[in-house]
Formats: C-alpha cells, sequence, structure tokens
C-alpha cells in the first residue's frame, strides 16, 4: 500500500473502512468526521467508528493486511455507556501516526440497531457507511466528554424538524434501563437544553 498521510483523518478514515469492509467487519463513521459528512464539519485528528460485535484484534489484522503499520493500543475499555478500543496507525507519510477509535455501545441490542441504521453518505467523492444522526446524538449521550454534549447538541439543532424525537426519547429510556451506571437521562436533558 501506498504510504498515506497520517496527519489527515480523512485518508486514515477512508483507509481503515475500506480495510474493514474488505475483511468484513461492520463498521460505521462516527465522531467529528460522521459532522463532515452531515455537512456540518468541525476539526477532529483521528477516525472514529461505531461497531458491534468486532473483536479489536481482527481489526487490527485487517488494518496490517491492507498494508497498514497498526498497534492495538487499547481494546474493549469501558467509557461511560460505551466500550472504546484504540488502533494506532504509524509510518505514514513524514513519519505521521494517528487513531483509529472503535465505539461500540454497551447495549449489543442497540450497537446492532445503529449498524442497521447506517446511512450512506459522501466523502471524498467515496461512500462510506455513517451513522444515522438520531444515532449519532445517543453515541455521544453514551460518552462521557462534555466536548460529546455540544456535538450532540449540534446534530440536534441542525437535523431537529428531520430527526425523530419519539424514537430518541423512547430509545433513551431504554438505554437508561440497560446500561443504570451511566447518567444517560441528564445527559440528554443537557443536550436538549444547549
Amino acid at each position: 500500500m501506498t504510504p498515506i498521510d497520517l496527519n489527515d483523518p480523512i485518508a486514515v478514515l477512508l483507509a481503515v473502512i475500506q480495510a474493514l469492509e474488505r475483511a468484513h467487519l461492520e463498521a460505521a463513521v462516527y465522531g467529528g468526521l460522521a459532522l463532515a459528512v452531515y455537512g456540518e464539519p468541525r476539526e477532529t485528528k483521528d477516525a472514529d467508528f461505531a461497531v458491534a460485535g468486532v473483536r479489536a484484534a481482527d481489526a487490527e489484522n485487517a488494518l496490517r493486511t491492507a498494508g497498514l503499520d497498526v498497534i492495538l493500543a487499547f481494546e474493549k475499555v469501558q467509557f461511560g455507556g460505551q466500550f472504546v478500543s484504540r488502533l494506532t496507525l504509524y509510518r505514514g507519510l513524514g513519519g505521521s501516526l494517528n487513531t483509529a477509535d472503535l465505539i461500540e455501545p454497551r447495549s449489543e441490542r442497540y450497537g446492532r440497531q445503529v449498524l442497521a441504521r447506517a446511512i450512506a453518505g459522501p466523502l471524498r467523492e467515496q461512500s462510506v457507511r455513517v451513522v444515522s444522526p438520531e444515532d449519532f446524538i445517543l453515541l455521544k449521550i453514551l460518552a462521557t466528554r462534555e466536548r460529546d454534549i455540544s456535538d450532540a447538541a449540534s446534530v440536534l439543532k441542525l437535523f431537529r424538524s428531520e430527526l425523530d424525537l419519539q424514537f430518541l426519547e423512547n430509545e433513551i429510556a431504554l438505554l437508561a434501563a440497560e446500561i443504570p451506571d451511566h447518567n444517560i437521562s441528564e445527559r440528554w436533558r443537557l443536550v436538549r437544553d444547549v
């Protein structure tokens, strides 16, 4: 594989998603780059993917098979209502490096549904699967940072008239019951009130 500029998060995203697809590992674009697909970009340095039931070691092997230099930094670490696995890509053009995070909801039911609802969107003239705007909001609520609240609020504001708000309310209630140790209802209130 021709070395890629790992300082370019979109190049990283496209290389990783193609490698995962070739290995038949299902993933959808999430995080700051999903905002770019929605037409509301924000600065980001890494590439995030929503997954369900993907072992990080299998993803690492898929990237290596695609010719990428990769190290599994950590696997399935709990952050709020989700698990995060991090793959570090290195030896890019000019010695660049970057990370690809695999984000998996702690609710297996919900994780499968996120991927089933993923939609196709354009990114650098390529079609990629991206989480739906509703799932973007919900995944950000499952996260832990303040920035996640503002990201979710920006998508809610941008797409409010097109979103299924009743679905969001119902899913919040289900997730709050399934993941009682993460304050899902409070984070949802913060998103709505921003």
